[in-house]
């Protein structure tokens, strides 16, 4: 039985980067993000960011829990959890300890105000006049552009192309909002430069084809 892969948007609403590091996505679940972190750019940097994360925390916390010259009450309960009768339950102490530090940090994070830049690209051929774009590094980059869908296609998705011709950035797979399609990515994603979007339709087989190419736009950081 064949799993389908979740969107980016589905994967962002659902914390599925958070919740696939501490193990509580379902096995379903955890196929259909495995299929779409690695073809997305954002998950995968923030899948790695994440692991980097814990492991500095567990470095530190080697080195808060090494032994003091003078036996302390805590350094006195360490020593007790270290002899050969409690090592399981230290170990579940500090793993304990780990996800809770861990969580905490990922919930700041979410809280944490997110300014995001909301761009509307209408449909046009590759000469149209390029759209400015300028926005902090730091945003998030929402752009949403406009095609017309066709019945050969189930779903599509977007490509972020520099005028060289080379593909910067690629959505995953999914259905159109009506006849407008968004990408939402890092600001910082992309180079300074012009660009503009090509929509890819997928097909019941899973061939993709051009189903449309929307305006230009330059881009361009404010800091």
């Amino acid at each position: 039985m064949s799993i389908d892969t979740m969107n980016h948007d589905q994967a962002v609403s659902s914390h599925a980067a958070e919740r696939y590091i501490v193990g509580e996505l379902s096995d379903a679940e955890r196929e259909s993000f495995e299929g779409h972190y690695f073809d997305c750019p954002v998950c995968f940097e923030q899948i790695s960011a994440d692991k980097q994360l814990i492991g500095e925390f567990l470095s530190h916390a080697r080195e808060v829990l090494a032994p003091e010259p003078e036996k302390s009450w805590l350094a006195q309960m360490l020593e007790d959890l270290r002899r050969p009768a409690p090592v399981f339950v230290s170990a579940l102490l500090l793993c304990a300890l780990g996800i809770g530090v861990y969580q905490q940090s990922v919930i700041s994070g979410l809280r944490s105000p997110r300014v995001d830049a909301r761009y509307f690209l209408p449909q046009d051929s590759r000469g149209g006049a390029a759209k400015p774009i300028n926005v902090s590094r730091k945003a998030g980059l929402s752009l949403t552009v406009v095609f017309t869908s066709q019945p050969e296609f189930v779903a599509y998705r977007a490509q972020i192309v520099a005028d060289s011709g080379k593909i910067k950035y690629k959505s995953s797979p999914s259905q159109p909002v009506g006849d407008s399609l968004t990408i939402d990515l890092p600001a910082d994603a992309l180079a300074p430069g012009d660009y503009y979007v090509v929509v890819q339709g997928v097909t019941k087989d899973g061939n993709e084809a051009v189903a449309a190419t929307s305006g230009r736009f330059e881009l361009s950081f404010a800091d």
